[in-house]
């Protein structure tokens, strides 16, 4: 069969800079990209954002084969929480991205310096999104950064937090979960959760999907006492599952693109294979038991 085409999906809030450093990474190997914005700029919680003129230019400049979609619509019902709005979301950009082929939602703070090869494995894989093949998730692993600091970046040892970042049926029911099973790759994503200037950091408390689990002020704190020179005092340091994130490490990098460059001369940007494997044979466990 011919290869299915890669339909990527982003959401654009109040972190839209960081799209400057996502978009690129994603452009040339996907089919059609659509940006999912709020026609009245308003996050899930609620709170309005700006997005500066010079975004939009920025954004034409890069478009020179005009597959990006840009897509306005109402994705902030008071009546939410901001989990179910964030959810509301993702399942409207699917629809707008229409039905077949493969779905990849990306969040504008999330890299992917090697999407050419996750593109090249979806494509491998066209027959799984037959029309009548059974739903499936292709799972990835985070790699959070935790603070940017003293020219460069702390970022969460070994975490490899896996999350569906592609699927042939987009479902979903919280966030980009599904009830799918997943396939899972050893492809990683560099996640700029925490490694922004403080207010920022404060503005993603307030509107992040996970806001009402956990005290964002005390976080706050704890978030900025940790520096290059005691990093290593503290553990357990997710948000709203502590012991996901146990410890951080520090790598150089002015920026982003950077920081990436120097990880990689370090470390592969793929998880180990025991835990890849200790994925896929979970998953196949839940298979046989249905």
């Amino acid at each position: 069969m011919n290869a299915a085409p890669i339909k990527v999906g982003m959401l654009i809030s109040y972190d839209y800079r960081y799209a400057r450093y996502s978009l690129p990474l994603l452009y040339d190997h996907a089919d059609r990209i659509t940006l999912a914005i709020d026609q009245d700029c308003r996050t899930w919680a609620g709170n309005p954002f700006a997005i500066e003129d010079s975004f939009w230019k920025w954004l034409r400049d890069l478009d020179v084969h005009k597959k990006i979609e840009v897509y306005r619509d109402n994705f902030y019902l008071p009546e939410l929480d901001t989990m179910e709005n964030d959810t509301r979301e993702r399942n409207m950009l699917a629809r707008q991205m229409g039905e077949g082929g493969w779905h990849v939602q990306v969040d504008s703070d999330e890299y992917i310096p090697d999407f050419g090869a996750f593109a090249r494995f979806l494509r491998r894989h066209s027959r799984w999104t037959a029309p009548k093949h059974p739903p499936l998730d292709i799972g990835a692993f985070w790699i959070p950064l935790f603070r940017k600091i003293d020219g460069g970046f702390l970022y969460v040892k070994n975490g490899y937090e896996s999350f569906p970042l592609a699927t042939n049926c987009p479902e979903y029911i919280s966030a980009r979960k599904s009830e799918h099973l997943i396939r899972y790759t050893r492809h990683c994503v560099f996640h700029q959760t925490w490694a922004r200037p403080d207010d920022e950091v404060l503005a993603k408390m307030q509107n992040w999907s996970h806001s009402g689990g956990f005290n964002g002020q005390s976080y706050f704190n704890l978030w900025k006492s940790i520096d290059r020179h005691n990093y290593q005092n503290f553990h357990d340091l997710h948000p709203c599952y502590p012991k996901i994130w146990r410890s951080l490490r520090w790598t150089p990098g002015a920026d982003i693109l950077e920081f990436i460059a120097n990880y990689r001369r370090d470390k592969p940007l793929s998880v180990p294979r025991w835990l890849y494997l200790r994925r896929r044979l979970g998953q196949a466990k839940r298979y046989l038991l249905g």
